[in-house]
């Protein structure tokens, strides 16, 4: 079987945020999907009101994240998130290194 990757390619040089059909669109994910991502706190839409809704472009990156954990290592949306808690540490971890490297 094929595996195929999302390929997210956009120009948003100008806007800094999605509505939850162009989050769709883009991702090319149901909106259901998206209240799942939500309901596990995977995302976060800026209001709470659904007819409201809008996402940093950030998000993005933990969608794709998320469909690749459950694509390649079947990882349910529970796992999803603390792998991609797990992930946002070590990325901050590094930043830190990164820095005392450069100071100290």
């Amino acid at each position: 079987m094929k595996k195929h990757e999302l390929l997210i390619i956009a120009d948003y040089s100008q806007e800094t945020s999605l509505t939850l059909n162009e989050l769709c669109e883009v991702c090319q994910i149901s909106s259901d999907y998206i209240h799942d991502l939500i309901e596990y706190e995977i995302i976060h839409p800026r209001d709470k009101q659904q007819e409201e809704w809008v996402f940093e472009l950030a998000e993005l990156k933990r969608i794709k994240t998320t469909l690749r954990l459950q694509r390649d290592l079947d990882v349910n949306l529970a796992g999803a998130v603390v792998v991609l808690d797990l992930l946002e540490e070590l990325e901050e971890l590094r930043a830190q290194l990164e820095f005392m490297q450069k100071h100290f």
